[in-house]
């Protein structure tokens, strides 16, 4: 993959370039098979007028029922594990699905896989193409990859039968995303989390087996291709920050997943129209739309004064002073931006940028009903271990602030975050706080067990019993912990905590990782 080009875009010329190109002729339409996987891998980066170009006339789930269409050619894009679904369409060799048949598979086939398919006869003679394109992953936005395995904590971290099953599909992930990319990357992992160090080692042997069943197959630092240097996979897991994730944010895109209705990149929202209705509008929020791109990780704050002055100069530059002034009277923004809205060559502009400016907007409601400001301040605290003038509060005064804020929340959510960040933060705390938080938030027994259970992460839930004071310590107060660090040059008080994360990174950056482990190759 170059560096200038995405990895997505990578991904959607494999899938239309290598798999589909070659299946199809200028004569013939083709019907796509995918199952659930490999659906939403392609819907993540390739579109329905995309496929019509490479002559798909349809695209059909494998689970489904269909009727035969033995006239037309079949074009299975599929996971290993649907094979038995594939077999099943051509049982009847009297009525086969299909006409030939083009066989993909998302990643390695396994032994037990193949035997199937060499004893369904009435399948065999149809194959025409066989493949594993090792495309099983996602590609919501142009430089990031997701393995869409969403039900990995509770194997992982509850020490079930199937964890290592989810170790092996992770591992097997992460070789299709290094294979799509030509990376043969040095591996590191954390040496204190056992999940980081099964999942580098599973994924360094099952790449080694991938280069040795394909030896045509080059990477970046090889012996052919010394333009740069080999990569590095960086494996992390939760349990090296547990707290990140509890904390507010508040940049545009964060406060849309984390307060409002989001559909994957889809969102509802009811706005008014031109004849004074409300009507209900749908919004892809995606990279096919520059204002979202531009400002997706901008601050809430940032958005909506970047949002108001664009409308203010559009509205101003493209006519609004002269409808104004056509009126005969003074014309607010809102109306001049309501006047221009019927004009077509100013709308979809104009749309866009309102479009925008509702979302922010309607965050910022539910920020006000859900009080975040007092919260936000409270997480920042805890995390960062001082307030936003930079002083370290007493422990006291913040278990009391703390039991305040939950005995007032009506948003048990929030009351579940704000507890564990406190745990979390101050590296366990008493039995007896721990009994009166759960009281003031009035949580249930399932809540109180999510909570209980950021142990399986590694975090430790009530502090060890402490040595008897002295009889001067007794008159000093105890100050808050604190496990995060701040941000002097925030602009933004209640964004400040900086993750751990960035530490690590930038640590890898000057190689001076000293907790984390490297394979031995």
């Amino acid at each position: 993959m170059s560096q200038s080009q995405s990895l997505r875009t990578l991904v959607q010329s494999r899938l239309l370039s290598d798999v589909l190109s070659p299946c199809t002729s200028s004569s013939n339409w083709s019907i796509l098979l995918v199952d659930s996987s490999s659906m939403r891998t392609i819907s993540s980066c390739v579109g329905m007028y995309q496929l019509m170009e490479e002559r798909i006339t349809s695209v059909d789930g494998i689970e489904s029922k269909r009727q035969p269409t033995p006239e037309m050619d079949g074009i299975y894009l599929v996971e290993p594990e649907s094979v038995d679904l594939v077999i099943k369409d051509f049982e009847n060799a009297k009525k086969p699905m299909y006409k030939n048949v083009h066989l993909f598979f998302m990643t390695r086939v396994s032994e037990e896989g193949m035997s199937k398919i060499k004893a369904a006869k009435n399948l065999l003679k149809r194959i025409k193409t066989f493949s594993e394109v090792n495309l099983s992953f996602l590609t919501p936005n142009s430089h990031t990859f997701h393995l869409d395995l969403p039900l990995t904590y509770r194997p992982l971290y509850l020490n079930l039968p199937t964890g290592n099953t989810v170790v092996g599909d992770l591992a097997g992930k992460l070789v299709t995303v290094c294979a799509t990319m030509n990376e043969y990357p040095h591996v590191r992992f954390d040496k204190r989390s056992r999940v980081a160090r099964e999942t580098a080692q599973e994924f360094h042997e099952r790449l080694n087996v991938f280069m040795s069943q394909n030896p045509s197959w080059w990477f970046h630092g090889g012996q052919s291709h010394t333009t740069r240097s080999r990569s590095t996979l960086l494996l992390l897991d939760r349990t090296s920050d547990p707290l990140t994730p509890l904390l507010h944010e508040f940049t545009y895109e964060a406060m849309l997943n984390d307060l409002l209705p989001l559909n994957g990149s889809a969102i509802t929202y009811v706005a008014p129209s031109n004849s004074g209705k409300s009507t209900p509008k749908d919004v892809l929020l995606n990279e096919s739309d520059p204002l979202w791109l531009e400002l997706r990780h901008s601050h809430i704050a940032d958005v909506i004064t970047s949002l108001s002055n664009r409308i203010r100069d559009f509205v101003s530059s493209n006519g609004g002073a002269a409808l104004a002034q056509n009126s005969g009277a003074d014309m607010s923004l809102s109306e001049m931006s309501a006047a221009l809205k019927g004009l077509p060559e100013y709308r979809e502009t104009l749309s866009k940028l309102s479009q925008h400016m509702h979302l922010a907007h309607r965050c910022m409601d539910v920020f006000g009903s859900l009080n975040l400001s007092e919260i936000s301040e409270l997480e920042q605290t805890l995390s960062t271990g001082c307030d936003s003038e930079g002083k370290v509060p007493k422990s006291k005064v913040l278990v009391d602030n703390l039991i305040d804020v939950l005995a007032g929340n009506n948003d048990r959510n929030n009351s579940v975050r704000l507890i564990m960040i406190y745990i979390i933060s101050q590296q366990g705390i008493t039995e007896d706080d721990r009994k009166r938080l759960f009281s003031a938030a009035g949580l249930d027994e399932d809540e109180k067990s999510i909570i209980l259970n950021l142990e399986k992460l590694g975090v430790t839930l009530q502090q060890t019993t402490v040595k008897k004071k002295s009889f001067t310590s007794m008159f000093r107060s105890k100050r808050v912990k604190s496990t995060g660090k701040s941000d002097k040059d925030s602009v933004y008080a209640m964004s400040r905590y900086v993750s751990d994360f960035k530490g690590i990174v930038e640590q890898l950056v000057e190689e001076k990782l000293s907790d984390f482990k490297g394979i031995v190759e």
